[in-house]
């Protein structure tokens, strides 16, 4: 995350703003998408999906809040990756929440999102996923 630029985290946290106002729905888009476009990864969640929904919202929003910040959450994130080994989540479904995620971003968005802003939401989710897989496939080998 360190390699985010000011500029970057700026256009990141403008953008979510306006999502937030919908948290709960962009939580619910985001698995909405990622089990149309990956429909094995339901059974790897709870059938209700309430608490599941609530953890991601306020995962999501204390990163963007502290974007600026990496330290606060570098922690969480490599016990977040940690734990869902034990979820059953492999390296190659990064990609795919990763893309869901950012389709539900931009999807909840309540205007369209430039290029830079979608930019910015990619690359600091690849400095997430990375930071997870480390923690999961590479700190526990």
């Amino acid at each position: 995350m360190a390699d985010l630029t000011k500029d970057e985290v700026k256009l990141i946290q403008d953008s979510y703003r306006g999502i937030k106002l919908q948290q709960g729905y962009l939580a619910e888009a985001f698995y909405r998408i990622l089990f149309r476009n990956t429909p094995a990864a339901r059974d790897l969640f709870p059938e209700e999906m309430s608490g599941q929904l609530e953890k991601f919202s306020d995962m999501l929003e204390f990163i963007v809040n502290n974007l600026s910040t990496p330290w606060l959450f570098t922690g969480k994130i490599k016990r977040l990756g940690r734990r869902h080994v034990n979820y059953n989540a492999e390296a190659e479904h990064y990609d795919l929440v990763g893309e869901a995620l950012i389709q539900a971003v931009e999807d909840m968005a309540p205007r369209t999102l430039t290029d830079a802003e979608i930019a910015a939401w990619e690359k600091a989710y690849r400095g997430i996923a990375s930071m997870m897989k480390d923690a999961a496939y590479t700190d526990a080998a």
